[in-house]
């Protein structure tokens, strides 16, 4: 009897940590992002092409715990890139390290990027803005096109990864 209620102590025990350690994996904390601003300029000089998300109101996000999707459309391009590992060690700039899938699409020169690079800001939070540029020699939203990667649609995500959940989408038809 003693071994049968020592095995049913051990089961339970280990069940137990089991349990509770799968919860705490589930229940990962998603910020609320209360409200946020996109605005994208098309066009082709450099202050141009320039996607700005303002995060208006709710709770701070570390940079280190977003990702950000990149979705381009149109009749003469489809093609998508994630800005991840940020922020970038580099200042104002994004990195090859950075960009996932199409890292031409992102402009990479210096002065391309503000707060999901090295400029001393650890997160996003209400009155920042996120601000990255896109390429226009492969997403050209210029009317009319001056390349052949004329482009009608850009879709941005903004991913909290640690709880997977989405804190911004915009469609910007411009």
């Amino acid at each position: 009897t003693i071994l049968m209620v020592a095995i049913v102590v051990i089961l339970v025990a280990t069940v137990s940590a089991s349990f509770f350690g799968l919860l705490d994996e589930v229940r990962q904390p998603t910020p609320n992002v209360a409200e946020t601003a996109g605005e994208f300029v098309a066009g082709g000089d450099r202050d141009e092409q320039v996607v700005q998300i303002t995060h208006v109101a709710g709770d701070s996000v570390a940079i280190e715990d977003i990702e950000i999707i990149v979705r381009v459309s149109g009749s003469g391009v489809d093609t998508e890139a994630r800005l991840v590992n940020l922020p970038s060690t580099a200042s104002s700039r994004l990195l090859n390290e950075n960009i996932e899938g199409n890292d031409d699409l992102i402009d990479q020169r210096f002065g391309s990027a503000e707060l999901i690079v090295d400029d001393g800001v650890e997160a996003w939070s209400a009155g920042r803005t996120i601000e990255f540029r896109i390429n226009s020699g492969d997403a050209d939203f210029r009317e009319p096109p001056t390349s052949p990667n004329d482009a009608d649609e850009l879709d941005i995500i903004i991913v909290h990864t640690p709880s997977n959940a989405i804190l911004f989408e915009q469609t910007f038809v411009p």
